[in-house]
């Protein structure tokens, strides 16, 4: 026998191994601990539970590996030498024998798997925190007696409030929507840009009962019709010069009864206010009477408090139900581990201050950032749009210790010649998610300030939003870090569905309080994505190491990410299928140096029609970030597989 050939391990003795199990049964039922390698012993308890007999072992391991490419295992062993040790259990061994990291798993507790699967679903290297039984509303301002005086947002408005005024203004809100006659479950769309009031907008919505459904400003009637018709709100807040476009949005609306439209500022003065609308100004006054919230029922943790709204993996734009206890829990398990925690604690006499860039209508500057921080004590100041002059001058004002970003603030930041190393020097921490930053661009950044520590993270709108972040000792920009507490992650094999050790490449699914209740009047939509066991689906693909550092290899998901802006490609596709001159179409993302990526479109025509044409016509009906900036492609046919699925792969590599 060649030693290729030759088996890695000796067949098993199905009597002399089961004997030994017997022997240790009743100390394993009493949590004793095993001697040797936990996994090998794990393997055996399993595998003569499952399995009775050599011959039942060989057929199951025939079966197994027949599915399985070594390849997608870290493995380097060609498929020969796998099929000619198919008839012992060794070959079960050999693919056990992968590395992969056992360490977060206490031995007593390894044994008590039922499946050899178990052994690959990746726990946090945190210990647990607690989540306490509360909603948001009591949570929030629990720790308002130590810097009542604060202040707790501002903004190039020149409004600021502090945490004293914000609680006093938002119970004001709130008693002022009660008194309109909204209550429980009824929603609130804020389509505002950052402003110093959207804290106390959404908390005082949430204190009088209802559920805010965020929205972005910058939306068109269409886009803006879609969403109020998918969320049902009832009331609406707004900045004044969104008023025409989110009119013209709810008089699309099939419902009789219309939504109720309330005006704030933005970063103009408002002289007057437009007809038909009501000041927010009027809503938050002195004698608003405040008793009416003594009638309120307390929220319930696992009420439905705020629903964004994302693309998931399909396309189409579906309501995020996050919960009270889903925010809580985010809230905590991002910030109460020391290694995790990138602010200094708030005290009388010192406070960091956290620039709100990011679109507070998106989970990670609504939650990560708002939320998290207003927690915390933290100062905010809002920026309404991305200005260098403006973003640059307010870290320096502020001495921002922490940035967090997106890819395209960190392109500037490296290469515009309008950044200097002092407009930097107060920034420790530099943070990044939304969308993967290459190595290079991070030099970039390095060679004008080498201090910063650039860090990576990932979440989701449907986890509220973190999963994975990098803890502050480490330095490894290629990775997103490792699971927060309370957090479980496994990467699944796309064709098998195994779950795969270390170095597998496969999508990543992800457990924990902080994922979603489901999508809004979507049980298929979620079906889809949550299975039976609460695992959620992430639609990304990735690996971890044998640190349990994890890696985003791909997404398997269709949106194409702008900047950080999610775009649906099946949106894009419907409106260019609207054209009177465009029979089909695909969209795809297509690499961009400064957005990430941007769309990209392939349509058939049956009539003659120019590309400058085409975009017109799909810009006049979407937002900047969704135009097709990537260019349109003419074609015979749009490739597809037998179901009628767009093959967007080979879009892609056409493309190339």
């Amino acid at each position: 026998m060649s030693k290729l050939a030759r088996p890695l391990y000796p067949p098993l003795s199905p009597s002399s191994d089961v004997t030994r199990y017997e022997k240790k049964r009743s100390n394993r039922q009493a949590g004793a601990s095993y001697p040797g390698n936990p996994i090998a012993t794990s393997f055996k308890v399993v595998s003569q539970l499952v399995l009775s007999t050599h011959q039942t072992v060989a057929r199951f391991t025939k079966e197994m590996l027949s599915q399985l490419n070594p390849l997608r295992f870290g493995l380097t062993r060609k498929r020969p030498s796998w099929v000619k040790v198919c008839d012992t259990i060794g070959a079960c061994k050999l693919w056990w024998s992968s590395p992969h990291q056992t360490s977060h798993f206490p031995s007593n507790q390894i044994r008590h798997y039922s499946s050899v699967e178990a052994l690959h679903v990746i726990k946090s290297p945190y210990p647990d925190i607690q989540i306490p039984d509360t909603n948001l509303i009591d949570f929030i301002w629990q720790n308002l007696d130590q810097w009542p005086d604060h202040t707790a947002v501002c903004g190039v408005t020149g409004r600021e409030y502090t945490f004293a005024e914000i609680r006093l203004l938002s119970k004001r809100f709130a008693s002022a929507l009660l008194k309109s006659g909204y209550g429980r479950g009824d929603k609130l769309a804020i389509i505002l840009p950052n402003t110093p009031e959207y804290p106390i907008i959404f908390l005082g919505a949430i204190e009088a009962g209802l559920i805010v459904c965020p929205i972005n400003p910058i939306y068109s009637k269409d886009e803006l019709y879609k969403l109020l018709k998918l969320s049902g709100a009832k009331c609406i807040i707004t900045v004044a010069a969104n008023y025409t476009t989110v009119l013209q949005a709810i008089s699309m609306l099939e419902s009789l009864e219309k939504p109720f439209i309330i005006v704030t500022q933005g970063t103009e003065v408002i002289t007057t206010i437009p007809e038909g609308a009501v000041n927010f100004q009027e809503l938050i006054a002195k004698d608003v009477d405040t008793s009416l919230l003594s009638t309120v029922q307390p929220a319930s943790p696992n009420d439905v408090v705020a629903i964004p709204f994302s693309s998931g993996t399909t396309g189409l734009p579906k309501g995020v139900q996050l919960t009270h206890m889903n925010l809580v829990a985010n809230i905590l398990q991002v910030t109460l581990r020391p290694h995790l925690n990138y602010q200094e604690p708030t005290t009388k006499t010192s406070q960091d201050a956290f620039l709100c860039i990011l679109p507070m209508f998106h989970i990670y500057g609504l939650s990560f950032i708002m939320l998290t921080r207003l927690f915390h004590g933290v100062k905010l100041v809002t920026l309404p749009k991305f200005e260098a002059t403006t973003f640059l001058s307010s870290i320096k004002r502020h001495k921002v210790p922490t940035l967090f970003v997106v890819p395209p603030i960190i392109l500037f930041l490296g290469s515009s010649a309008t950044v200097k190393s002092h407009h930097l020097d107060s920034v420790r921490y530099l943070g990044n998610a939304a969308a993967p930053i290459g190595t290079m661009d991070i030099e970039k950044l390095h060679r004008k300030s080498p201090h910063i520590h650039v860090f990576q993270g990932y979440g989701l709108t449907e986890t509220s939003p973190c999963v994975i972040l990098m803890p502050k000792e480490l330095n490894n920009i290629s990775s997103i870090g490792h699971l927060i507490p309370n957090t479980e992650a496994k990467v699944v094999d796309l064709v098998t569905d195994l779950t795969l050790p270390v170095g597998g490449v496969g999508e990543l699914w992800i457990r924990g309080p902080q994922v979603m209740k489901g999508y809004l009047d979507n049980i298929e939509a979620t079906n889809d994505v949550i299975d039976k066991d609460n695992w959620l689906r992430t639609g990304d693909l990735a690996c971890y190491d044998e640190k349990n550092l994890f890696y985003i290899k791909d997404r398997l998901k269709e949106l194409i990410k702008v900047k950080g802006y999610q775009v649906a490609p099946a949106e894009l596709e419907e409106i260019l299928r609207s054209h009177p001159s465009v029979a089909e179409a695909a969209v795809i993302g297509v690499p961009d140096k400064r957005a990430g990526e941007v769309p990209r479109a392939f349509v058939v025509c049956t009539t003659e029609v120019s590309e400058d044409e085409l975009k017109n016509y799909v810009a006049g009906k979407v937002s900047d970030f969704k135009q097709l900036a990537g260019g349109v492609t003419f074609l015979e046919s749009i490739p597809k597989n037998p179901s009628g699925k767009i093959l967007r792969k080979l879009l892609k590599e056409e493309y190339k």
